[in-house]
């Protein structure tokens, strides 16, 4: 085993000497990186790094990725069943399928520190103790937020969100224990239909993006679908489709989502993750008999709809938009992370389904259509006809 961080270290070193060219963050050709590697070769070779002559290809491989990526974090972001990449004052942790797995000490406070400076340059951002954190998107469509001191009192903090590259299906979340046949079957129904407008809810890390990109494999084959979220982490699986991303900017989301609605002539509007405005756009879609899905963080399913009014309320009075959440909006999915002790592991799954039936006396109208009580799902209360 090599010590990559020593060898990158070295490297680096060469490369500012030599005045070597690192391929550029996004965008870089294929002859850029081709031509990265053999310097990353040569540098290994010239600076008599102990390199066994069989592997040198692949190692150089190797630290030309950490230099131009993530470092030492770089080989967990290409391993399969990676969710998050946590480092608190050095001391890295990874979630992987539900599991929190202590990797340990990997490299200095200084050395992570560094690192999130060098992706927010990257980025375009500023990170100093005028502007102490980040959230940025990477190439592969990673989620980075870092916090720096003075603000993070202990160290650098830094989490990687990354999202699966293999698309699942609904199916393979009843595989995975997330739910049964009978609430994707009523899913499925309600996707095909194009009548019901969803949010998706839950706490951090839930899985409701997984759930509304399987989801989305329901639509209807020629449904005109618009896209619309600040992280690439949405895989529509409609095959043609119009998908915006954008800057986490109040104005450009604005405006992308009203595009998307006045110009697109969208029969489905999905936005990734309602977490400022974008609630806002939400409502006003809903209010135009746009069929409209998103996510939103909230405890519970009927705290969803608080959590849109409370995102929304400063634009909108809040009299005005409780009747169109209540006759807009149509059902709620909620979603659970519970820890489970005993195997060290969480379990994500369909917590509620919450239809959303009208505003009256000044009260939402709900209808529980199903639940999870325990040791089991409820049977389903009603299907698709009540929106017949």
């Amino acid at each position: 085993m090599y010590d990559y961080d020593r060898i990158c270290t070295s490297v680096q070193g060469y490369c500012v000497e030599q005045e070597v060219a690192v391929p550029r963050w996004r965008g870089a050709q294929a002859g850029e990186r081709f031509a990265f590697r053999a310097s990353v070769l040569r540098a290994i070779r010239e600076l008599e790094i102990p390199v066994d002559e069989r592997e040198l290809q692949s190692v150089a491989e190797e630290v030309a990725k950490r230099i131009v990526g993530l470092g030492v974090l770089h080989p967990f972001l290409e391993q399969d069943g990676t969710e998050e990449i946590i480092v608190r004052n050095g001391y890295v942790t990874i979630e992987r399928d539900g599991s929190l797995e202590p990797v340990g000490y990997m490299a200095s406070d200084d050395y992570f520190y560094r690192l999130a400076r060098r992706i927010a340059d990257m980025e375009g951002k500023g990170l100093g103790a005028a502007d102490p954190m980040i959230k940025v998107g990477l190439p592969d469509g990673s989620r980075f937020a870092a916090t720096i001191p003075p603000l993070s009192r202990e160290g650098t903090a830094i989490n990687i969100r990354r999202f699966a590259k293999k698309k699942l299906s609904m199916e393979h979340l009843v595989g995975r224990g997330s739910a049964d046949t009978e609430t994707i079957e009523f899913l499925a129904e309600v996707a095909n239909s194009l009548k019901v407008s969803i949010v998706f809810s839950g706490r951090p890390g839930a899985g409701k993006t997984t759930w509304l990109n399987a989801f989305s494999q329901h639509l209807p084959e020629r449904a005109q679908l618009s896209v619309v979220e600040t992280f690439a982490e949405l895989q529509p699986q409609i095959e043609h489709h119009h998908h915006l991303v954008v800057e986490e900017e109040t104005e450009q989301m604005s405006e992308a989502i009203n595009t998307a609605i006045l110009r697109m002539r969208p029969d489905v509007l999905m936005i990734g993750e309602v977490v400022s405005r974008e609630a806002v756009q939400y409502i006003l879609a809903l209010n135009l008999g746009i069929v409209s899905h998103t996510t939103t963080h909230s405890q519970n399913a009927r705290m969803a709809l608080v959590r849109l009014e409370n995102l929304a309320r400063r634009e909108i009075p809040v009299e005005e938009l409780r009747p169109v959440i209540g006759y807009g909006l149509g059902l709620v999915v909620h979603l659970a992370k519970d820890y489970d002790p005993e195997k060290r592991s969480y379990r994500r799954y369909v917590k509620e389904l919450l239809a959303v039936d009208g505003y009256e006396n000044g009260r939402y109208v709900f209808n529980p259509l199903k639940e999870w009580i325990g040791d089991g799902w409820t049977p389903l209360r009603e299907g698709m006809e009540r929106w017949d």
